[in-house]
């Protein structure tokens, strides 16, 4: 694809109002984040698993996961790991 320089104003201005509703999600999610840490360390502190504020029910459990280690399979059995490699592909938008 060619690069293509525009320079129409309100494209410049549509990416301008992206590029700051960027940095008030990353700071939004930022304060969620603080909240919800502290929320953790006082069931943590407390040893809750569930805890009931107003109408919201709020629980923190341990969850136990199995994870598939595909670097461990593709150093002992690289040739079986490339005959199943799916290749996809798919468009990024990034505004730079």
């Amino acid at each position: 694809m060619a690069k293509v320089i525009v320079t129409n104003l309100n494209l410049e201005e549509e990416v301008k109002i992206i590029k700051t509703w960027e940095e008030k999600i990353a700071e939004l999610s930022q304060m969620k984040e603080e909240k919800v840490n502290q929320i953790k360390e006082l069931m943590e502190k407390e040893q809750l698993s569930e805890l009931q504020a107003g109408t919201f029910t709020i629980r923190l459990s341990e969850v136990v996961r199995n994870n598939f280690n595909t670097s461990a399979f593709k150093k002992k059995y690289l040739e079986l790991y490339n005959a199943f490699i799916k290749q996809s592909t798919y468009k990024k938008f990034s505004i730079v």
